[in-house]
């Protein structure tokens, strides 16, 4: 019985070949996972959404096939050189994959993909100022600058189309009484949207309130030694724009003086002269009837130098 031994040894190793060989002609199917790689994208354009990195693919083959394949070097590449801005069905079909011409493709997961594409762009717009408060009683808001004015911004064309300035930080102005305020303020920049300047200087000028009124005033002449005058007419009514702050000092009319000055060598005889305001600050005339005043001017004969 065991003569023969040799013999049955060498039957199995060779059940044992047929039986790996026909089991490694074996039609079989497997998922695998595989890269997704977009190529052609063209330029600026950026995809926003729908973006994945692997697939789910369904493969045929025979046993021996699907054992030798190198799964790391397998990525399904899809061509982006017609993507459009805005959405894109598209197709994930496996006649775009090909692995061996041995193994077959027999599904792919998800079968389409919606991206979202955008193009980069620049535009330049303004800085709005933003800024709150004033800096004390009976002021009121004159001009604002800022430096610089605008700024050139760079994002997707969706976010820049109704993207009209540029705010800043807020800015709160100090109740100091001072008519000016300055400094640097931050720029709030859109998600997705930049620049390169991150903060822009400001100036904020104010000026008192004012009211104008009509006002009836003496004329107050300067005296000099070397000669005398006469003018005439002896008031003038006057239109002026005066800060409301000055007119809540009932004696407000005691600080405004008009007068009649020729100067230290005027021409001898008659001429005309507008008088001259002295005034606080922040009064001015805007308008005077008469505008002009006659004067006459004598020599004094008992003036010895």
């Amino acid at each position: 019985m065991w003569n023969n031994w040799q013999y049955r040894v060498l039957a199995i190793l060779l059940a044992l070949a047929c039986w790996y060989v026909v089991s490694g002609q074996e039609k079989v199917e497997t998922w695998l996972e595989v890269p997704l790689e977009f190529v052609n994208l063209p330029p600026r354009m950026e995809i926003t959404s729908g973006l994945v990195s692997k697939l789910q693919v369904r493969i045929r083959g025979t046993s021996n096939q699907v054992r030798s394949l190198n799964v790391g070097r397998l990525a399904y590449k899809l061509d982006l050189g017609k993507i459009n801005v805005g959405t894109n069905v598209i197709p994930l079909v496996p006649e775009s994959m090909t692995i061996t011409s041995a193994v077959e493709v027999v599904e792919i997961s998800p079968t389409r993909l919606e991206l979202v594409a955008d193009v980069v762009v620049s535009k330049t717009v303004p800085v709005k100022l933003d800024w709150a408060g004033l800096p004390g009683d009976d002021v009121q808001f004159r001009n604002a600058t800022v430096f610089p004015d605008t700024v050139t911004i760079t994002g997707f064309a969706s976010s820049l189309e109704s993207l009209n300035s540029i705010p800043t930080a807020l800015v709160q102005v100090p109740p100091d009484e001072s008519l000016t305020a300055s400094g640097r303020a931050r720029l709030l920049m859109p998600k997705d949207v930049r620049t390169p300047v991150s903060s822009v200087s400001y100036e904020l000028q104010f000026g008192l309130t004012t009211q104008e009124l009509w006002v009836k005033m003496n004329l107050e002449p300067v005296r000099y030694e070397t000669f005398s005058y006469t003018f005439e007419p002896k008031f003038v009514r006057i239109k002026l724009e005066i800060p409301v702050r000055l007119l809540k000092d009932k004696d407000w009319r005691e600080s405004l003086h008009l007068m009649i000055d020729p100067g230290s060598n005027p021409a001898i005889g008659q001429s005309v002269i507008a008088p001259v305001p002295r005034f606080p600050e922040g009064v001015s005339i805007l308008e005077a009837k008469p505008e002009e005043i006659e004067i006459v001017v004598q020599r004094n004969d008992e003036f010895v130098p």
